[in-house]
C-alpha cells in the first residue's frame, strides 16, 4: 500500500473512522529541564545534534556519544500508569529507553508481544516507526503515545491501529512534557508534515 495505504483502503470500502485526539501534558523532574538548559547553551551551534537531544530528554532518556543510553526521567511512563490504570491500552513509544522506562513502571503488567496482549489484560508497548504499519490493536481502549516521530507518516498511519468496519470511532492520547518539543512537532504532522531542522530553529531559535 502507498504512503497512507490503511487509511486510504478503508476509506475506499466505505468505512469511514474518526480517530479523536487529545493532548495531555506532563511535568518532567527538575532534572530534565536542567539538562535540557545547559544542552541548549552547550550545542547551540550544533541544531542537528541539540533537536535530538532534545527530543530525547523531554521524554525522559539520554544516548550518549558512546553508543551507551539511559532512563533519567520515569515521569511520562507513571504519569500513563498513573492516568491509565484499568484501561487496556496500546502504548507507542520511539526511543528504546522509553520502553525501558515503561518496563521499570508498569513491570508485569506490559508486552511487547502482540499475541500476549490479545490473550491477556497486560497492555503492549510498540516501536512507533517498526509497528505503525499492519498491526491491529483492536482489543485496545486506547492508543498512548509516549512520545512522537518527527515523520508525518508515522503520525497518520500509527494512529489507526485500532479501526475496524466494526470500530470506526477510536480515542488516541499524546503525552507530551510541558514546555517539550513534542507539541511542536505534533503541530507539524498533523499538517502532514515532517518536522524537520528548519522547524526546530524556528521555534527554538526565536
Amino acid at each position: 500500500m502507498g504512503k497512507y495505504g490503511d487509511i486510504q483502503y478503508l476509506i475506499e470500502k466505505g468505512f469511514l473512522s474518526n480517530t479523536e485526539d487529545e493532548v495531555l501534558q506532563v511535568e518532567m523532574s527538575e532534572l530534565t529541564y536542567k539538562l535540557i538548559e545547559k544542552l541548549s547553551k552547550e550545542l547551540a551551534d550544533a541544531p542537528v545534534k541539540l533537536m535530538s537531544k532534545i527530543h530525547q530528554l523531554f521524554s525522559g532518556t539520554i544516548k550518549f556519544e558512546n553508543g551507551n543510553s539511559m532512563v533519567i526521567d520515569l515521569s511520562k511512563a507513571q504519569f500513563i500508569q498513573k492516568h491509565f490504570s484499568g484501561r487496556k491500552i496500546g502504548i507507542f513509544y520511539k526511543f528504546k529507553e522509553e520502553l525501558n522506562a515503561l518496563k521499570q513502571v508498569f513491570k508485569d503488567n506490559l508486552t511487547t508481544e502482540l499475541s500476549v496482549f490479545e490473550d491477556t489484560n497486560k497492555n503492549i508497548a510498540l516501536q512507533i516507526v517498526s509497528d505503525r504499519e499492519r498491526i491491529l490493536l483492536k482489543q485496545a481502549d486506547f492508543l498512548v503515545y509516549y512520545n512522537i516521530d518527527f515523520s508525518a507518516t508515522s503520525y497518520w498511519q500509527s494512529k489507526d491501529r485500532m479501526t475496524t468496519k466494526e470500530r470506526l470511532e477510536n480515542k488516541v492520547y499524546w503525552i507530551f512534557s510541558k514546555g517539550g518539543i513534542e507539541y511542536k512537532i505534533y503541530q507539524a504532522v498533523t499538517k502532514k508534515k515532517d518536522y524537520t531542522i528548519n522547524h526546530f530553529k524556528k521555534d527554538f531559535y526565536l
